[in-house]
């Protein structure tokens, strides 16, 4: 059995709770499984043991587990292939796969790239979905595996993209015939200005009233 491996994510960690834990000499045990789904249901704890489980010790050795105060997530090489999520009543799996490429999805998965802007589907596990835990878990098993195997063969698509500012303006306004100006006074007032072409005038007055 391969040795749990654990990375800790400090920048989601409050600054303040951070200094506390520095000073008593605990901060690496600030999130581990037991505080991640602390104050959750019995069978909710025992399900994500069992993933957890099988992500570190039945997918490929080099597996990282990282425990968050939202969710835990599981990387390999730094390309995260899934995060669960607890809830009262429900567990909450995100795969990196596409929706549209499964072959009969189990009802309890749904597409969320929509929602995501990027590669995922969602698995919302609630109680009555375990009359039949073997097969929910084998279920569950197969996608993590479909998601990892396709992070390792697509690594690009475990990445966040950032897309950069795009600046729009009205479409009632062309660029090269408006221009502002702002005075911000030592009375704290600021004085608004702004130079357009009599033609547009009324346009803009009547956007901005």
């Amino acid at each position: 059995m391969e040795e749990d491996v654990v990375e800790y994510d400090f920048q989601s960690v409050f600054l303040e709770e951070r200094k506390n834990k520095i000073e008593k000499g605990g901060l690496l045990k600030m999130f581990d499984e037991s505080t991640f789904m602390e104050n959750k249901p019995i069978w909710e704890r025992d399900l994500f043991k069992k993933i957890n489980i099988f992500c570190l010790n039945e997918i490929k050795a080099g597996v990282a587990v990282t425990y968050l105060s939202t969710y835990t997530r599981y990387s390999y090489r730094n390309r995260m292939f899934v995060k669960v999520k607890g809830t009262q009543e429900a567990l909450k799996i995100y795969l990196k796969l596409h929706y549209s490429e499964l072959e009969s999805p189990p009802k309890w998965v749904r597409d969320y790239e929509k929602v995501s802007r990027q590669t995922w589907v969602e698995g919302t596990i609630r109680e009555r979905d375990l009359i039949n835990e073997t097969i929910l878990l084998d279920s569950i098993f197969d996608l993590i595996r479909k998601s990892f195997n396709r992070v390792i063969k697509h690594p690009k698509i475990s990445e966040v993209l950032v897309e950069k500012p795009v600046k729009t303006l009205p479409n009632f306004v062309h660029p090269t015939k408006m221009k502002f100006s702002v005075e911000i006074g030592t009375d704290g007032f600021c004085n608004l200005g702004i130079s357009v072409h009599k033609s547009q005038l009324i346009k803009v007055l009547e956007k901005l009233l």
